[in-house]
């Protein structure tokens, strides 16, 4: 797979997907909780690794897709085979490269910095779980003189949601898509309403484990601003709204209607991956034949791609003779069609069929002149 085509069709699968989830999250929150629209998500990496995944039999091609489905992944295609042409595959691969590197060194970077200034004095922030393999939690200097009791142990019950699920592994995911479509904005816009996301499902299994919204609320008011834009964290408020998250408080949603908002999501995340696959599903290997011919004093050589048209002439003018030719398999037989012509007059069609590696001949006659074709064909394996 060339390096455009690839880049192409991971930023088509990505941002596919991305459009899909923005469109469908809030309503799947608001039918099925903030969990269901969480697990949506997972449906941006399936589309994108499916997309990259290697495809040799091309069997999914045949899943019937939308038309502007099937238009979008023929205009890539053929985008990225231009390119190629073009001698830009490198040029693009080359600048894609940049972006990314320059994009993961910038969030190494904040994250360094970060974690260098709590060595050098205390946090002043909100409380977070800071890593990725490695859980760290971090909590504000005044924590236990700024909450009571009952407030610190929601607190720490949303930190302990979060480390128990890996959402800590799953930012490191986002990031690196991120990074990796990183000339994409709308991956950028999907990267925050995941983060908001994550936060409401992680404040809805906090609250169905331990109730008190309003003491949960109280906490988040008390909450100031975390650092911005940690890629390597789950922070108590960060940039998400908190006006939505405290409303979001306020809902309640039954545990069938939990479950099946789940599995729904399931089902869209395997369904988005399958597209996916469909869509960039290397089509069925052609067959090409090698076509030896006899015309005469002359002995061309073909390679003839299945179901494609082809052909020899010898002569000029008036007394051209032309042989065209359409090879396509018939069982364990070959089968060739030939048209031919004379002085641009069509004279005969002929559909031979022979074993591979085997011959056949036929004879057209003309104004008192004779055309004698003999063949051999064999498939190229």
């Amino acid at each position: 797979m060339m390096a455009s085509e690839a880049l192409l069709r991971f930023l088509l699968a990505s941002g596919a997907a991305c459009t899909l989830v923005l469109l469908l999250r809030q309503a799947m929150r608001r039918l099925c909780g903030a969990g269901a629209a969480y697990l949506l998500w997972a449906a941006v990496p399936a589309s994108a690794l499916a997309a990259l995944a290697p495809h040799g039999s091309g069997t999914l091609a045949a899943v019937p897709l939308p038309a502007p489905v099937a238009a979008a992944a023929t205009q890539v295609t053929q985008a990225a085979a231009s390119a190629a042409r073009g001698g830009w595959d490198s040029v693009l691969f080359a600048a894609w490269l940049a972006g990314a590197v320059a994009l993961a060194a910038s969030m190494t970077w904040r994250q360094w910095s970060f974690q260098r200034s709590l060595r050098a004095s205390a946090w002043q922030g909100g409380p977070l779980l800071l890593g990725a393999w490695r859980a760290r939690l971090v909590l504000p200097q005044g924590f236990r003189r700024d909450y009571d009791p009952a407030e610190r142990r929601l607190v720490l019950a949303h930190e302990r949601v979060h480390a128990e699920r890996g959402d800590l592994l799953a930012n490191a995911a986002c990031a690196l898509l991120q990074c990796l479509a990183w000339c994409n904005p709308l991956i950028h816009l999907a990267a925050a309403r995941f983060r908001l996301d994550q936060e409401l499902s992680c404040d809805e299994t906090v609250l169905r484990r331990h109730g008190q919204a309003g003491t949960y609320a109280n906490a988040m008011l008390k909450t100031q601003l975390a650092a911005q834009g940690l890629p390597l964290a789950c922070q108590w408020q960060a940039v998400h709204p908190l006006k939505e998250r405290i409303m979001q408080l306020k809902s309640s949603v039954s545990p069938a209607r939990r479950l099946g908002g789940k599995l729904l999501a399931a089902m869209l995340v395997a369904g988005s991956g399958l597209a996916a696959m469909a869509v960039h599903a290397d089509p069925a290997a052609s067959r090409h034949y090698n076509v030896y011919l006899e015309m005469g004093d002359s002995r061309p050589h073909l390679l003839v791609k299945e179901g494609e048209k082809s052909g020899v002439a010898i002569g000029e003018g008036a007394d051209q003779w032309r042989a065209n030719f359409v090879v396509a398999p018939a069982g364990s037989a070959i089968q060739v069609r030939t048209n031919v012509s004379h002085g641009g007059k069509d004279l005969s069609n002929f559909t031979l069929e022979v074993a591979d590696n085997g011959t056949g001949s036929f004879k057209v006659s003309d104004a008192g002149k004779d055309f004698v074709v003999k063949m051999r064909v064999n498939e190229v394996h």
